[in-house]
């Protein structure tokens, strides 16, 4: 039966009418807000992965990497700086031998001490945040340790700052890491240990530049002579500012946020940094929804038993590394890292206070100037105070040491390039054997320049502590591997305080021992190496 004229013509209304909102979602589908709840076409969802190959590479990753290699490089600052002060300082603060090495070693302790508790606080408040509170903490405490009037104030404020510091060291990789794809997140990773380096580096040129001037300009704050080697720790602390006011500027982790379930935010940050990255309105991000795949849903999974646990899943992470089929590589892999960072951080500490002495003595054996070093002071002390303390700092032991850094910074590229090439493990060993035999080639040279070359090529052996966690990692199955990697690398700390405070004894007692023991140890190294095999 034929259609009333008026109801066709409203059918053909309605039907024009849905044809053109049909039209509308097909023609602009990006205009589309889809929320909890609202109804509409569901948006493609993308893993957080394809996620950032889509973001790509730009000044955020730059920014990023210049403030997470900031964070490397202050754990060297805060912990080596007091290497270079040590001599400068020993009026002042009337220091001994002994002194000297709890001194050197008090900020390696405190990174000792809180690496866990850093590690743990980073899964459960953020990468960014633990950072912050990191930075902030190891700032005020570096500060107020510039006014210590007695050496055991200045190592427990050291302390302080190297538990607050080990927070940097602590989440600096992950944060890093966890904003780069796999293609990228190698090659950054070792680009921000580079800052370590050049930490090295710097340090040295910044007492160049400062501690001379001693005696040549007065200050005094609080009733007291604030004298250059303050003035050159507060200095060295300036890196933390410009690492918060990065890290206030830088979002959080968005892998962190996105194991937490915090998705929305998660899209609004990636859209910033495309922004900053590409040139682009953040509006025109093309993901709108993020997901996780199987490898971050188990991660997310662990993190969420991690925090449930807490300091039981610590426990229950540790224990297996000490049961056999893992026990004998905990063993192997923490000794040979306390034995590199025994031998280059332990002994670098204290080179500046030893070159300040051989320098006035070139044509003698290190050694034999040490002795006479130890001889002069035993009788100074004999004398009862009659005479004045005064130390004279040779400005050119800053420059010696900058050029070790040199050498350290050129080690590590070179490091880079050849290891691929030569393989890990003969890497690791052959370099163990040319540090060792220079160690104990000091003992028979009196030539200046050449004990110089020799100590340089003894103390490059801290660069093999890269080299040593790239093959620790293929020691351990893959749910121990981080905890593991851990525990070897306090080890490692550990052996740079004990390093510092044996040398401090044997520097009053036998100066030869320590490079007989530290150039032995490092041969020994090489053959606990030889038998290191992956899982």
């Amino acid at each position: 039966m034929p259609q009333p004229v008026d109801q066709r013509i409203e059918e053909s209304g309605d039907s024009t009418a849905r044809k053109q909102k049909e039209a509308e979602i097909v023609i602009d589908p990006t205009q589309l807000n889809v929320t909890n709840g609202a109804s509409g076409p569901t948006a493609p969802t993308h893993t957080y992965a394809e996620a950032l190959a889509v973001v790509g590479q730009g000044w955020f990753h730059t920014l990023l990497l210049f403030v997470t290699g900031l964070c490397l490089m202050s754990v060297v600052n805060e912990t080596v700086n007091i290497g270079f002060i040590i001599s400068a300082a020993e009026c002042d603060l009337q220091l001994t031998f002994s002194d000297k090495g709890v001194l050197n070693g008090a900020g390696f302790l405190g990174v000792v001490c809180s690496s866990y508790v850093w590690g743990f606080l980073s899964d459960t408040w953020g990468r960014r945040r633990v950072l912050l509170l990191a930075t902030s903490g190891a700032l005020v405490t570096s500060v107020l340790s510039t006014f210590a009037p007695h050496v055991w104030v200045l190592i427990g404020a050291r302390f302080l700052v190297g538990v607050f510091v080990s927070g940097n060291a602590a989440t600096s990789y992950a944060y890093l890491a966890e904003f780069h794809g796999e293609a990228s997140r190698a090659k950054v990773i070792s680009w921000a240990a580079m800052f370590m380096a050049i930490g090295l580096i710097f340090l040295p040129s910044l007492a160049w530049l400062v501690i001379p001037l001693d005696g040549q300009v007065e200050l005094h704050l609080f009733g007291m002579r604030y004298s250059m080697w303050r003035i050159y720790l507060l200095l060295c602390s300036l890196d933390l500012i410009l690492i918060i006011a990065g890290l206030l500027y830088l979002p959080e982790s968005g892998k962190f946020l996105l194991t937490k379930g915090h998705r929305e935010k998660v899209v609004q940050i990636l859209a910033k940094i495309y922004h900053l990255n590409q040139g682009k309105p953040e509006h025109t991000f093309p993901v709108k929804s993020i997901t996780l795949d199987a490898i971050d849903s188990a991660y997310a999974d662990e993190l969420e038993r991690r925090t449930s646990l807490g300091l039981r899943y610590l426990w229950e992470q540790t224990v297996p590394l000490f049961r056999a089929p893992l026990l004998w590589h905990t063993l192997k892999a923490g000794v040979l890292m306390f034995g590199i960072f025994a031998t280059s951080s332990g002994l670098f500490l204290w080179v500046p206070d030893i070159l300040n002495t051989y320098i006035q003595h070139q044509d003698m054996q290190l050694c034999d100037v040490i002795a006479l070093m130890h001889a002069n002071k035993t009788a100074a002390a004999a004398a009862k105070g009659d005479t004045e303390c005064s130390i004279a700092v040779n400005a050119n032991i800053f420059l010696i040491t900058s050029a070790m850094g040199v050498v350290f910074l050129a080690c590590y590229v070179l490091n880079g390039f050849i290891i691929n090439r030569v393989g890990k493990k003969t890497l690791l060993n052959g370099w163990f054997v040319v540090c060792g035999i220079c160690g104990l080639a000091v003992l028979w040279t009196s030539d200046f320049y050449l004990t110089l070359i020799l100590i340089a090529a003894f103390v490059s052996s801290g660069c093999l502590g890269g080299v040593l966690s790239a093959i620790s990692v293929d020691l351990f199955p893959t749910n121990y591997r981080a905890m593991a990697m851990c525990l070897i690398l306090m080890t490692g700390r550990f052996g740079a305080m004990a390093g510092s405070n044996i040398i401090a004894y044997l520097l009053t007692y036998n100066c030869d021992l320590i490079f007989i023991l530290f150039g032995g140890s490092l041969l020994v190294c090489a053959l606990i190496g030889a038998t290191l095999t992956a899982t």
